[in-house]
């Protein structure tokens, strides 16, 4: 495992997560578990939640709903946990936030 390319996608998550709250009351949960003999890092916000038409669409190498955004951060990122074997995904709703996870089977993450 390369793991200033992990620490590069978890900064970009996060950054996102950041962007994304607009209100006082703001909060990014970063967790970190073990299950089913997976390694789950997750980072979840309160923002506004990715509308559900335009969910499917974020890993689309250049796509992007903010002005100046390049659209590539969630491709990119999403290629970089695959060439460790593991799975990006983004779930979320509308005002109930975002939660973004990577996935690793846990040989290739102790390793």
């Amino acid at each position: 495992m390369k793991p200033k390319q992990i620490n590069q996608v978890l900064i970009n998550l996060v950054k996102n997560a950041v962007e994304v709250i607009q209100h006082e009351i703001g909060s990014i949960i970063i967790n970190a578990n073990i299950s089913e003999g997976k390694l789950n890092l997750s980072i979840s916000d309160n923002g506004e939640g990715i509308p559900e038409e335009v969910l499917s669409e974020v890993f689309i190498p250049f796509f992007t709903t903010r002005k100046e955004g390049s659209g590539i951060g969630l491709s990119i990122s999403r290629q970089i946990i695959r060439t460790h074997e593991g799975e990006l995904r983004i779930n979320s709703k509308q005002k109930n936030g975002t939660r973004s996870e990577m996935l690793f089977p846990m040989v290739n993450s102790l390793t």
